[in-house]
């Protein structure tokens, strides 16, 4: 948290506009972590896509936005935070060994059934959601079939398809950020 308003410190901008983000800043980021957090992301990566808005906001050298300031980095922690749920639900195996490395690193009794218990987790998770979403996730996730694929063998809209898988790459994300 500091470390945002140190950079801030550290910009070029005149005395007024750094005021107004180390304002924005005081009044807002826990409201913004709470917003990033709704999208379902853990705090650890609300706190990261919090100060990447923040300096993502110092980086742009519009005067034009001022009036709009705060809505524009709510604008620009949605985009990171929406872009990290792709990357995510590209991936959720890889983020997963990525989030939990040191599960695998050192192979004690202790670490493998912690590893079992979030496995065995995420599987009541998914368990838990609507036959379809389940359907969708696996065809996706495991059978590697594309949105439009599953759409028309689901009966489905594509957009529906990508509801379905993101639903489900959050259920599994909700057990693992616990």
């Amino acid at each position: 948290m500091s470390n945002t308003l140190e950079k801030i410190e550290q910009s070029d901008f005149d005395k007024q506009y750094k005021a107004r983000i180390k304002t924005l800043y005081k009044e807002h980021y826990q409201k913004l972590l709470r917003h990033i957090m709704n999208k379902g992301l853990t705090s650890r990566e609300a706190e990261d896509i919090a100060q990447e808005a923040f300096v993502k906001l110092l980086g742009l050298d519009q005067p034009s936005i001022e009036s709009y300031i705060q809505a524009y980095l709510y604008k620009i922690a949605t985009n990171l935070s929406i872009d990290k749920l792709r990357r995510q639900a590209r991936s959720p195996i890889s983020y997963a060994n990525e989030q939990y490395s040191d599960l695998t690193d050192t192979r004690t009794p202790e670490k493998i059934n912690q590893s079992r218990q979030q496995v065995e987790d995420i599987e009541r998770r998914l368990m838990k959601l609507p036959l379809k979403c389940r359907q969708a996730f696996v065809l996706y996730k495991f059978k590697g079939m594309g949105y439009g694929d599953i759409a028309q063998l689901m009966c489905i809209t594509e957009s529906m398809v990508r509801k379905y898988v993101l639903q489900a790459v959050r259920a599994c994300y909700q057990g693992m950020a616990k």
